[in-house]
């Protein structure tokens, strides 16, 4: 793994998740919004629905936690997130 200025805490802390007991997340994209509710979907498809703690809109990137949004990514941290879970 290439550790960098680019580098996203996920990347850091993916390694640790199975010996800690550390729930990670995917991320996801904002598809809607509906009051106090935001449909996010991940990249295989599966939609969800959140509340945030952070500003966010449609089209951001975004991970959750416990069914709330707790940090706003951009799409290039999405897509390196991404790239990972989806290496063989």
């Amino acid at each position: 793994m290439r550790i960098g200025a680019g580098c996203s805490i996920f990347q850091l802390l993916a390694p640790l998740a199975g010996k800690i007991g550390m729930c990670l997340t995917i991320p996801k994209k904002v598809l809607s919004k509906s009051g106090y509710n935001y449909i996010v979907e991940n990249g295989q498809g599966a939609k969800q629905e959140v509340k945030s703690i952070v500003g966010v809109k449609i089209g951001d990137y975004v991970v959750t936690q416990s069914n709330v949004i707790v940090q706003k990514l951009t799409k290039k941290q999405a897509k390196e997130i991404n790239d990972l879970f989806n290496q063989k």
